[in-house]
């Protein structure tokens, strides 16, 4: 039940969470004062995020004694400090500790070499000699063994392919291979364990978990270029994931040898579809035992949520390269999370709605997303509603904000947006919309999401298309997907996802209704799809029977695990069959009697909503998502109720206008741009209000403005010369300057030159200089030494300042660094 205390001044627990990046040498007195700024600015604590530009050594005793005093502050706070699990990003490798401490971790691939002749040595899996059609592509194959070679033959090669030492981003070591289970149990090891160790008091209480950062199984594998004869192989290199262990978990799972079917994962030969099903459930299944299982069980036994977001969750493709499928995973953390980047909503909903529903059908209170990253540094306040209200609406209630840097010192500056800062202008108003989110977070994580119709998540199909040669099938899945999902948006049809490797543990028939775990479905629609699980398909015919809605839309599965399958086909021909995937298509098939809520008035489908069951009572949040449109809106939800606004701004409940008409609660409401309306229903009957228009007060505004400067006016000097030997360059902007300095070699002496006008008389200004090192600089202001003289800092205080006015004539002025 929603606490009136709780909603007008949400716990903690609610507040937004930012990435708080740590990226520079940390001192105890600065963590605590950027931990006091956080809870100033509305947050309720931060994740303490190891990111590029670091000088304190990860997980070292300075690292953990800086910790320490975040942790301790926070806790004078009532504030959270979350641990998070990596050198920036993806989690796995511990900083390099991990790879460099043998080679037997890093990550592996299966390469496909394909030429004239074949090749043997230590690193190869398996050698085949294929014949192939007058297009080169290979039509059959038989395994081979010893060297062979033939202009008339295509021989493939497969070989083990370990990621070498050496890649700049992973620490100069590389990524690891997560796929397997004692590689995994390593990573705790160095990334988790120390944490536990350390903090045993604070564990589950001021420090409540672990965030993992995009982990999945395809970095570190050789990349591949398109080419055609002569310039290359008749085919190009192309690598799949793998592990030592993977052809042994493939014949326990499916009876039959990997190693012997190769081929079929390349090219379209004999069962080839059911071979990339299996291979592709394998290797998920790979991952989930040995990555989020063995971590979530960890975590559980030692009092900690384990969050976060995997690699590439956005599309069929993208997730089925990096995790295999994502939806089953979160089934291993405490709070499921993703992340969504970019000033756009509309194409990240696929991300959002895969983990809603998993938190929907298996109980999870909290969803995390990571939100506002590549928005650039100057996202507004309608900017971040516009984006919030949508992963709010969609089923997210903990914002996790990219990003809020303890330095700006240098290339920190650049850090896909530096969003959330104390030098941003709006900072000293940041917790009003704050507010507005910590009692969204609050409401709805009350009670469970009310959704009638289940849409199986086609992700098996994209298993069994999949070749690295042609991913065309996928991309097509994928497209039909997101149109007929967009579809049943904006036709106000709320809808979760089952995942058919949980629904396999999770789903069963209870009366007309399909559960799965906590979630009870009336309408199951199965997308344009392929292939279908033998277990969903004993699933679906059961629901159907008992008069459950069972929808197909074309094209039509006609495979059961990757096989050809007359009993699918004789049970599509009993079912539903929509032609396409349009609104017109799919308008019926929610009954417009059996809709728990209608919207009127939105014939565009703007509006997106939220709806719960808290007890007795509804609580609905409904989000228009045009940044342009205005819709006058009357939305009905079946039954009698009376109505409260619930004002995310202000905090205050009050009654709210309805009416009753034919078995609905009636309201009416105009939404402009960006707004949103949260409100709940109790049993009882709703009210009208009488309104009359009388003066309220009257405010006369003068035709004459005074404006005041709030801030020292600045000139930004962002464009240089520079010369290393012989004359000046050209004027370039800073950042090019520098690549051209690195370009000629580590330790090159330069100097820049930035030149600028005054054209009043500086004497008696204040005029300062601001810059960052200023101590590693010879600095020269019109040809003159400057002594730095330390002033402060301005935004950052990794920015110095100094006054300069008696160094500035009047006219053109220069300064030079010389470094």
């Amino acid at each position: 039940m929603i606490k009136e205390d709780n909603f007008k001044n949400p716990p903690s627990t609610f507040k937004g969470v930012p990435f708080w990046s740590i990226n520079d040498l940390l001192t105890e007195e600065k963590v605590r004062e950027e931990v006091r700024a956080l809870g100033e600015a509305g947050y309720g604590g931060a994740f303490f995020h190891a990111r590029e530009g670091l000088v304190t050594p990860f997980l070292s005793d300075e690292w953990f004694r800086a910790f320490k005093a975040s942790v301790e502050e926070a806790k004078r706070n009532n504030m959270y400090i979350w641990i998070y699990d990596e050198l920036w990003w993806p989690s796995g490798f511990a900083g390099g500790l991990l790879p460099f401490s043998s080679s037997k971790y890093r990550a592996k691939a299966i390469v496909m070499i394909s030429d004239t002749r074949n090749y043997t040595g230590e690193d190869v899996i398996a050698s085949f000699e294929c014949e192939v059609n007058k297009n080169g592509i290979p039509v059959s194959y038989k395994r081979i063994f010893g060297e062979k070679a033939s202009s008339e033959k295509l021989y493939l090669t497969f070989v083990k392919y370990v990621a070498p030492i050496g890649e700049t981003w992973y620490n100069s070591s590389s990524y690891v291979d997560l796929l397997d289970y004692e590689t995994v149990s390593q990573f705790i090891k160095f990334a988790y364990k120390p944490y536990v160790d350390n903090f045993k008091e604070d564990i589950g209480k001021t420090i409540p978990g672990v965030f993992t950062d995009e982990p999945n199984f395809s970095a570190s594998r050789p990349s591949h270029r398109q080419m055609a004869p002569p310039r290359g192989p008749r085919i190009p290199p192309f690598s799949l994931p793998w592990t030592n262990n993977l052809p042994a978990k493939f014949k326990e799972v499916n009876g039959y040898d990997i190693v012997e079917n190769l081929p079929k994962l390349f090219f379209e030969i004999g069962n080839y579809q059911k071979v990339r099903h299996d291979f592709w459930k394998v290797v998920t299944l790979l991952f989930l035992e040995s990555f989020s299982k063995q971590i979530y069980d960890w975590c559980s036994k030692n009092n900690l949520k384990f969050t976060g977001h995997y690699l590439a969750e956005d599309t069929l493709l993208s997730q089925m390269l990096c995790v295999g499928a994502v939806m089953p995973h979160y089934e291993y953390q405490h709070v499921p999370g993703i992340d969504h980047l970019g000033m756009q909503i509309w194409q990240g909903f696929l991300t959002a709605k895969q983990v809603s529903s998993v938190a929907n059908q298996l109980g999870k209170e909290r969803i995390l997303c990571e939100a506002y990253g590549t928005t650039g540094n100057y996202p507004t306040f309608e900017d971040r509603k516009w984006i919030g209200d949508w992963l709010v609406v969609m089923g997210i209630n903990l914002l996790n904000h990219h990003l809020v840097p303890y330095s700006m010192r240098g290339r920190r500056k650049k850090d896909y947006g530096l969003n959330f800062h104390w030098g941003q202008p709006w900072w000293k108003y940041n917790e009003l919309i704050e507010n507005h989110f910590s009692r969204l977070s609050y409401v709805l994580s009350r009670g469970e999401r009310v959704v009638s119709v289940l849409v199986l998540h086609p992700i098996r199909s994209a298993w069994a298309s999949y070749s690295p040669i042609n991913d065309s099938k996928v991309r097509t899945l994928d497209d039909q997907l997101r149109g007929l999902l967009t579809s049943l948006l904006k036709l106000h049809i709320d809808f979760d996802l089952g995942d058919e490797m949980l629904m396999e543990k999770y789903a069963k028939v209870e009366g007309s209704k399909l559960k799965v775990g906590k979630a009870s479905y009336e309408v199951l629609i199965v997308p344009p799809s392929i292939t279908l699980a033998k277990s969903t398909l004993k699933l679906l015919k059961e629901f159907k029977n008992t008069g459950g809605k069972v929808v197909f839309v074309k094209p039509l599965p006609s495979l059961v695990d990757g096989e050809e399958s007359e009993e699918l086909l004789k049970f599509i021909e009993s079912c539903i069959v929509k032609n396409d995937f349009t609104t017109e298509s799919l308008r019926d098939i929610l009954e417009e009697s059996s809709k728990t809520l209608v919207i009127e008035g939105d014939e565009e489908g703007n509006l997106v909503y939220h709806l719960r069951k808290d007890s007795n009572n509804l609580v609905l949040f409904v989000f228009n998502s045009s940044r342009e449109k205005v819709v006058d809106a009357k939305v009905g939800i079946i039954g009698s109720y009376s109505i409260s606004l619930l004002d995310t701004f202000s905090g205050s409940i009050t009654e709210f206008e309805g009416y009753e008409k034919d078995g609905r609660t009636y309201f009416e409401y105009t939404f402009g741009p960006v707004s949103s309306l949260l409100l709940s229903f109790s049993p009882g009957k709703p009210k009208r209000k009488e309104y009359s228009l009388k003066e309220v007060s009257k405010l006369a505004i003068s035709s004459e403005w005074k404006v005041k400067k709030l801030n020292p006016n600045v000139l930004v000097l962002d464009y240089c010369k520079y010369k290393t030997k012989g004359d000046w360059s050209e004027l370039l902007p800073v950042w090019k300057a520098r690549r051209q300095i690195v370009n000629e070699g580590l330790g090159t002496s330069f100097t820049l030159k930035f030149e600028f006008e005054v054209k009043t008389n500086p004497k008696d200004k204040n005029i300062k200089l601001a810059m960052e090192t200023p101590q590693l600089f010879n600095i020269k202001l019109n040809g003159k030494e400057v002594e730095w003289k330390d002033e402060g800092f301005w935004i950052d205080d990794s920015i110095r300042v100094m006054n300069i006015t008696s160094y500035l004539r009047e006219g053109k002025n220069e300064v030079e660094l010389e470094g």
